[in-house]
């Protein structure tokens, strides 16, 4: 298969829904989208876990954020994505937007690398980490990634 149609896949798969659970704050949908033997690293804090803690993690977040009445936007720009038939690892940077009532926009940025192996003909993240850098990734280095219907074969960009 195509390395495009690999990526439309990913896309598909993981990265449309990844964006709309956040969209919806809908945890048990995001949750979905991890493999049951994830590796989760949260790079600013050093916490490494499973599926389970990771998932408990995500549901009282979530939970956090729609008792307060926030809304949040994800979105990704890609450095690197590379891609076999079972296997993916795509690196890049994500703008968190969260949004309270009569509160201005609150904007995170940091860089990701997923791993992903496809089963059954479905893509899953199979490992997740991020990292802000200690506070050094910003808008400039998320408007220097490519968007994901950029499908070409893919160079870093770091």
């Amino acid at each position: 298969m195509a390395n495009a149609d690999l990526l439309t896949e990913l896309n598909r798969d993981v990265w449309i829904p990844f964006s709309a659970a956040y969209a919806s704050c809908d945890a048990e949908a995001f949750i979905a989208l991890h493999s049951p033997d994830v590796i989760r690293v949260e790079g600013n804090g050093g916490w490494v876990g499973g599926f389970e803690e990771y998932a408990e993690r995500l549901r009282e977040w979530f939970q956090w954020v729609a008792v307060q009445e926030g809304a949040l936007d994800i979105r990704f720009r890609f450095s690197e994505r590379h891609t076999g038939d079972e296997a993916s690892s795509e690196r890049g940077v994500y703008r968190l937007a969260l949004t309270y009532p009569d509160t201005d926009e609150r904007l995170w940025y940091g860089r990701f690398h997923t791993v992903c192996r496809k089963r059954n003909g479905v893509w899953r993240i199979a490992m997740d980490y991020d990292s802000d850098e200690g506070g050094t990734v910003g808008e400039e280095a998320f408007a220097g990634g490519r968007e994901m219907d950029e499908l070409a074969p893919s160079d870093s960009l770091l």
